[in-house]
């Protein structure tokens, strides 16, 4: 639920570097989590409770090219590489078995291709606007695959500062050599625009 999101995440930020010169351009997205859930119980007969916490990173560099410019909407699309680090930990106590007391932890990482699109809009002749856009990746590279949706509504205040209120979502399947990382994130984001 998103109280217990709420709850469970220690840490998170998202930064995104956009920087383009007539139709090209470079794109750089890092986006940092971690999450620890505290004394979740396996039921009988394991009778464990159980403490995991993970960190993830995200991490893409991407070219853009700019395919679409009119009336200030603008559509670049993306291809790049993405690196993806886990580093994840369970702790368990209580119970009977072999798992009572002890401590698992591993940490991962995997490079993928990605592809995108991205555009932003102005909604009619007032200062709000709408961006978003979307990639997918991995293709068996690194990841079995990934992909991600993001959707925000804008104000901006001048020419260098805006704000922005959206949801983001980001599904990866990744899977190595007895690691299994199937995961979806999701959730609002609170951004702050700078144009220099």
């Amino acid at each position: 639920s998103p109280s217990d999101a709420l709850d469970d995440t220690q840490a998170s930020l998202m930064v995104i570097f956009d920087a383009k010169k007539g139709r090209h351009g470079a794109y750089l997205d890092l986006l940092y989590t971690d999450v620890e859930s505290d004394d979740e119980l396996v039921p009988q007969p394991i009778n464990l409770v159980l403490r995991s916490r993970t960190k993830s990173t995200v991490f893409t560099l991407a070219y853009q090219y700019e395919i679409y410019s009119q009336d200030g909407a603008v559509v670049d699309l993306l291809a790049g590489a993405r690196y993806s680090k886990v580093d994840s930990e369970l702790s368990f106590r209580g119970g009977l078995g072999l798992l009572a007391g002890r401590s698992i932890s591993n940490d991962e990482s995997w490079v993928d291709p990605v592809v995108g699109v991205k555009a932003r809009a102005p909604l009619g002749d007032s200062r709000f606007y709408m961006s978003g856009g979307g990639a997918v990746g991995g293709f068996g590279v690194g990841a079995d695959h990934f992909y991600e949706l993001t959707l925000n509504v804008g104000y901006q205040w001048s020419d260098a500062i805006g704000t922005a209120l959206g949801y983001r979502m980001f599904d990866v399947d990744y899977e190595d050599d007895g690691f299994v990382y199937d995961v979806r994130q999701q959730g609002w984001q609170l951004g702050l625009t700078w144009a220099f």
